[in-house]
């Protein structure tokens, strides 16, 4: 695989040279395999294809704000991001949805 070098490969491995914590370290206290972390800092993977859990995870283990990580501290981004979804109110009802009964009638 190519290993890239990206602002968000710096973050990591920046933020784990900072906390003297090793590869395995990190990955275990993630919940991740070690190759799966290395695959990460070390541009393999790109960040935008880790999964919800491991990128929260990575971030509580390596203390990088997730926004930063994500938009990189961009404010402007996310109020782009806010100005796109709809205002509260005009997204369509839905139907009411009857609770589902088990088969004892409760």
């Amino acid at each position: 695989m190519i290993r890239r070098t990206t602002r968000e490969t710096e973050m990591l491995l920046q933020a784990r040279w900072r906390l003297g914590l090793s590869q395995h370290q990190v990955a275990s206290l993630a919940g991740l395999a070690d190759r799966q972390y290395q695959r990460y800092e070390y541009g393999e993977v790109e960040i935008h294809r880790i999964n919800l859990r491991a990128g929260l995870a990575l971030c509580a283990v390596l203390e990088i704000d997730p926004v930063s990580l994500v938009f990189d501290g961009n404010s402007n981004a996310l109020k782009e991001l806010r100005k796109q979804r709809p205002r509260k109110g005009n997204m369509k009802k839905r139907r009411q949805v009857e609770p589902l009964t088990g088969q004892d009638g409760q």
